[in-house]
């Protein structure tokens, strides 16, 4: 079993290189930092008309908190200034257009996607950027919602806490409840992006391991990005005032190569069990 897994990752690597995927990354890490704030003002502007407006600087950090060093830094100083601004003001025509904008990132991660499963896009253009329009809604209410429990749910809590005393049993539950809304909320995003966006009508993947595979690489990945960014790069004296989008686009770089290689991974452990098993 190990052999497999080792040899899976062998050829997810080499064939990650020969499908382009490293220079696809690239193109995916620039199409989400273009999306990134589209999408981020999509999301603020419904939480300032319909809720609490101090909720939308809540969801911002919940998008961009966990980045590591100062790679947020430069988007969510220019979100605040924009969300001074009337909320009336971003429900107009360029709020469509910032919708459509926000699907460039998902078009180039179908891409990457196609290429990692070997599949062929069949669907039409207006089909695609339907499907990328409701993933980015999906994904806004989705981080409102998470927004809500996790701010919310302390109260909540507390109150019950209060009239109910064996409640406190069961705290430390509740708070890896609470703090694993995240994790759960990003492994319903890779298994959407992985089943739904490439074009596997008539092909069966398994996806899970090279999910997972996605997963540790990104809490790991992300420690270790922090890590460098705080005792060994210097990316002020490089790009000055940029330095922050700088960072952002390297960390989105990352995180787009961690997300196709995981394809790549259940590309080829699926044919390394094959061959494995046609050996036997």
């Amino acid at each position: 079993m190990l052999k497999i897994v080792f040899l899976s990752f062998y050829r997810a690597t080499l064939k990650l290189n020969n499908d382009g995927g490293l220079a696809i990354a690239s193109n995916v890490a620039l199409s989400l930092l273009l999306s990134l704030f589209p999408f981020l003002m999509l999301m603020a502007s419904l939480v300032r008309l319909y809720g609490d407006p101090s909720m939308a600087q809540q969801i911002v950090f919940l998008v961009l908190g966990s980045w590591p060093g100062d790679s947020a830094h430069a988007i969510t100083e220019q979100v605040r200034v924009l969300l001074s601004q009337s909320p009336g003001e971003f429900f107009s025509f360029s709020t469509l257009i910032a919708l459509v904008l926000a699907t460039n990132g998902i078009e180039s991660a179908r891409d990457g996607l196609n290429r990692a499963y070997k599949v062929v896009e069949r669907r039409s253009f207006l089909w695609r950027r339907v499907q990328g329009a409701v993933f980015v809604l999906l994904g806004a209410v989705t981080l409102i919602a998470s927004n809500i429990i996790l701010v919310g749910a302390p109260f909540v809590w507390s109150l019950l806490l209060d009239r109910i005393d064996w409640l406190s049993e069961f705290t430390l539950m509740f708070r890896l409840v609470q703090f694993g809304l995240p994790l759960v909320l990003l492994w319903i995003t890779l298994v959407a992006f992985h089943k739904f966006l490439p074009d596997l009508k008539g092909h069966k993947r398994a996806l899970r391991w090279g999910i997972l595979v996605t997963l540790i690489g990104i809490a790991a990945g992300s420690h270790l990005f922090g890590l460098y960014l705080q005792y060994i790069a210097n990316y002020t004296a490089l790009y000055a005032g940029l330095a922050g989008v700088m960072v952002a686009i390297v960390y989105l770089y990352g995180l787009s190569v961690l997300l196709l290689f995981g394809a790549e991974f259940n590309t080829a452990l699926v044919e390394v069990a094959e061959e494995a098993k046609n050996q036997t």
